[in-house]
């Protein structure tokens, strides 16, 4: 009876007990938050009075009770033996000394809050640990949202990982918060603003930062032992007079950031240094696309500009020390420099400035970390190999940050995931939005939040997804990324080569055939004959010309191919520059009338000069000018055409091209036919009228890819894939307005041709008339 009566009387108090526990535990923690802040104030107090003097013994004894009684608080054997053995003195010791172990008690209560995190993070109680985790003071820009989503998911199968993943953030931040503190102290010095207390307290705070206790060290590098303080530099640096100073802290302050725990493989600086430099080229971009006129037009654009000026900043501290052992002069040198544009990009991006100012920094930046650094980014060689090679790469980082993610490793995930994005935004987005714009962004979201019917891969990563809905997340971003990695592989269709080729070399070919006809027309007979064969070597000789320019500058292209679109786009630029005179040419008749003018003059007057040495030059001359130019001209046209649609259709093209020609040819010379030559000309002139639209379209887009020209995408306007690769259209106001200006062009040019007859006639008309109005009295 007695057993059920204190039974149901437990049942009956349970429900009060845990109300009690739950009332009782925020008041736990805030004993533990006073406490600290307790230590933190008696020490703040003792080092005022310290730079003021002399610490009075009422502080001192008040700071010690302080640092005494906060052993209370601790729970875990490391930080309780930590910081009993910082206890201090009963009476405050010399300045120097009392300045050293008030820097001392500072740095150790870091230490003392990280062990006592990774404890109740052990312990399973995540609560406290986080309570814990938000009493460690942190260096400027640091990237707290890691640790945060971690202990989220820090218990079972995953506590071991995230501890890890809570002792790496630590061990970066305080690394980089000796750099702050020890780059600060620098120029007190240098400033003559530093006193010898001021010195102990700072250099007491900063060596015991370094050296990371052994148990957290022992976490994320097992076989790395703790830094001995090297007493010695320390001693030397509060010993020193004003001149002495600079250098004996600089003799200690080398000592202490070499002693820092490498936490990067070189495998990670490399990656972190593409990445660093990646992000700086990103920037601008979402920046230019996130804020017009100091307002933010597209808030997730101008999110990911703000994140990526943190990231990078992050990223810069984590390379300060493998930068420092293995760059020393060049980072001495140009560090300060990188450093100094990111902050004004930042304060830019911050003020909402002007994008002028973002992508100036930004250039500034990656023109130090390309030219000093020797980091480079974008990848050389033929288009299709680096969309093949980028694509290959962006799979391999997908791939490993699933396997990351699915081992419970989120911040691994995350770090490949930006890896992966930023790779796709610069390489495979940019050449994907002048040509659809529309599947550039979806696939650019699947990296990030998703749509509402399918989350992203960074929402998945934050919302600790697993199973099929992580899976799902990976598979859709790859597939829309091979969407636009198929899309990339269309250039041109090889049949719009093929005929794109036809169309340039019947018309050249034509060309030269109606001079040379027009020539040697008034060439017949025996006495002409070497006449016609010195023109006849001359046509020869300018085949073997045409063909050794061809093979010439195929060399140099190749040996320039390691610029890629740039290349293309440069000799598309000349194709097009070869079209537009060659549709003005359609509307000219003048030209090669006045051209075959010339050419006759230059026979009869070898004729009446006799068969001289100069005079047989001259003639060769005649047929090597008449062949090459046509040739020349078609050789740097087909050059570009190679670039975009590849060897094959080419050569296609220019056999059937020339079959034409020669078919021709044979008739007119041969056999004798008369062949309507102003209507060929024409007739091949409006073909090449379409080439010129196509190639316009397509030097456009190729302009977008480099950065040579704004994209501007219309997301609302479908047009199908094949009108891009047929005619050159594409989903951008850029993509649509300038292709059509060919045709504006050659309107034009036929519209001043026909103005100029008019007017030529009429004044004609005038000076016939004028006899007989003279002749009229």
């Amino acid at each position: 009876m007695k057993y059920r009566f204190h039974a149901g009387l437990m049942r009956r108090l349970l429900p009060a007990m845990a109300v009690l526990a739950m009332a009782l535990l925020p008041r736990v923690q805030a004993d533990v938050l006073d406490a600290a802040a307790e230590v933190q104030r008696g020490i703040e107090s003792a080092i005022v009075e310290l730079y003021g003097g002399e610490v009075t013994p009422e502080t001192w004894s008040s700071t010690r009770q302080a640092v005494a009684g906060f052993t209370s608080n601790l729970q875990s054997p490391s930080s309780q033996q930590l910081w009993t053995e910082a206890s201090l003195p009963e009476v405050a010791p010399a300045t120097a000394e009392a300045g050293q172990l008030l820097g001392q008690r500072q740095a150790l209560l870091q230490h003392v809050y990280a062990l006592e995190m990774l404890d109740r993070q052990q312990k399973e109680q995540l609560e406290a640990a986080r309570e814990w985790r938000a009493l460690i003071q942190l260096p400027k820009y640091a990237d707290a949202v890691q640790g945060v989503l971690a202990l989220q998911h820090g218990k079972g199968a995953q506590r071991d990982a995230v501890s890890a993943l809570l002792a790496r953030e630590y061990l970066v931040w305080q690394t980089t918060l000796i750099r702050e503190k020890t780059d600060a102290l620098q120029r007190l010095i240098q400033q003559k603003r530093s006193t010898p207390e001021m010195i102990a307290t700072r250099t007491g705070e900063i060596q015991t930062l370094a050296a990371f206790p052994a148990p957290l060290l022992k976490i994320v590098l097992p076989d790395t032992a703790p830094p001995v303080p090297n007493m010695a530099t320390w001693q030397a640096l509060t010993k020193a007079d004003e001149a002495g100073l600079p250098p004996a802290f600089e003799a200690w302050s080398s000592q202490i950031r070499r002693d820092l725990p490498n936490l990067l493989t070189p495998e990670d600086v490399t990656r972190r240094e593409r990445l660093l430099i990646k992000l700086l080229k990103l920037v601008p971009v979402e920046y230019s696309a996130g804020v017009r006129d100091g307002e933010i037009v597209i808030p997730i654009e101008y999110r990911e500009a703000e994140t990526f000026t943190i990231q990078s900043r992050q990223i810069l501290d984590e390379l300060r020390a493998p930068w420092e052992r293995q760059r020393g002069d060049i980072f001495t040198q140009y560090e300060p420099a990188l450093r100094a544009s990111i902050e004004k990009m930042e304060a830019a991006i911050q003020a909402k400035s002007d994008s002028s100012v973002v992508d100036r920094e930004s250039a500034k930046a990656v023109e130090i970390l390309a030219d000093h650094f020797g980091i480079s980014l974008r990848r050389q060689g033929k288009a299709s190999e680096v969309i093949a090679e980028t694509m290959l790469d962006i799979r391999t980082l997908l791939s490993e940050s699933h396997a990351a993610a699915r081992a419970g490793k989120w911040s691994d995930a995350e770090s490949l995931r930006l890896e992966a994005y930023t790779t796709f935004d610069l390489e495979i987005e940019a050449r994907t939005m002048p040509r659809d714009p529309d599947l550039a962004l979806r696939t650019e979201k699947l990296f990030l939040d998703g749509s509402k019917g399918q989350p992203g891969i960074k929402a998945a990563l934050d919302a600790r997804a697993s199973g099929p809905a992580l899976a799902a997340a990976y598979e859709a971003a790859l597939a829309g990324m091979n969407d636009c990695g198929a899309l990339l592989q269309m250039s041109i269709s090889p049949l719009t080569a093929i005929y794109t080729t036809i169309s340039v070399v019947t018309r050249e070919g034509l060309e030269a055939v109606v001079i040379l006809a027009a020539l040697v027309a008034g060439l017949r007979g025996g006495e002409n004959r070497r006449i016609r064969r010195n023109i006849g070597i001359g046509v020869f000789a300018a085949l073997l010309a045409s063909v050794a320019t061809f093979i010439v500058s195929r060399m140099i292209i190749t040996s320039l191919s390691r610029y890629g679109e740039s290349l293309e786009a440069v000799v598309s630029v000349l194709a097009v520059f070869v079209l537009l005179i060659v549709t003005n040419w359609v509307f000219h008749k003048m030209y090669w009338v006045e051209w075959n003018a010339k050419l006759r003059s230059l026979t009869r007057a070898v004729n009446t000069g006799g068969e001289t040495a100069s005079a047989n030059m001259a003639m060769i001359g005649v047929g090597f000018l008449t062949i090459y130019r046509e040739g020349f001209e078609t050789v740097l046209f087909l050059q570009s055409l190679l670039l975009e649609a590849g060897l094959r259709p080419v050569l296609i093209g220019l056999s059937i091209g020339l079959a034409i020609v020669s078919g021709m040819g044979l008739g007119v010379f041969y056999i004798g036919a008369k062949l309507p030559y102003r209507r060929l000309l024409v007739i091949t002139g409006v073909l090449v009228i379409t080439v010129l639209v196509t190639f316009l379209g397509s030097t456009v887009r190729l302009f977008q890819t480099v950065g040579w020209l704004p994209i501007h995408p219309i997301t609302w306007l479908d047009i199908p894939t094949w009108m891009g690769t047929w005619l050159g259209l594409y989903p951008s106001l850029e993509g649509m307005l300038i292709p059509p200006l060919g045709l504006v062009y050659v309107g034009g040019a036929w519209l001043w041709v026909k103005w100029r007859s008019a007017r030529t006639q009429a004044a004609l008309a005038n000076t016939l008339a004028r006899p007989a109005t003279a002749a009229a009295p």
